[in-house]
């Protein structure tokens, strides 16, 4: 599912989450979950609108699309360094369950 945010017609933020058997993942041999699990693949709000409530709002539309389907255990994936985003998460429930490590040949 996609969640779009609008401000007087303009594309603020947006949304992306989608649910899968929990059985075609990684998440069921480390963690006691449902039959489904959801991720939110991806959120964001144009930085010069961050702080207004469009994350939180956006969150909101996710966790109430999430209850629909009936889906009740989530994960998220964070980026090192964004402490706001985490802050945002942690309000709402989430914490740090584990952590990748990373080498990418161009970086």
């Amino acid at each position: 599912a996609l969640f779009l945010a609008r401000l007087d017609g303009a594309l603020v933020g947006y949304a992306l989450l989608h649910v899968e058997p929990v059985g075609e993942t990684w998440v069921a041999d480390t963690w006691r979950t449902g039959e489904r699990i959801g991720e939110l693949e991806s959120i964001a709000v144009a930085p010069s609108h961050r702080g207004r409530g469009i994350g939180s709002a956006l969150l909101d539309a996710v966790d109430a699309e999430f209850e629909v389907l009936g889906v009740a255990d989530v994960i998220i994936g964070l980026l090192p360094g964004n402490d706001g985003a985490r802050r945002l998460y942690e309000s709402r429930g989430f914490r740090p369950t584990w952590m990748y490590l990373s080498r990418f040949s161009e970086r």
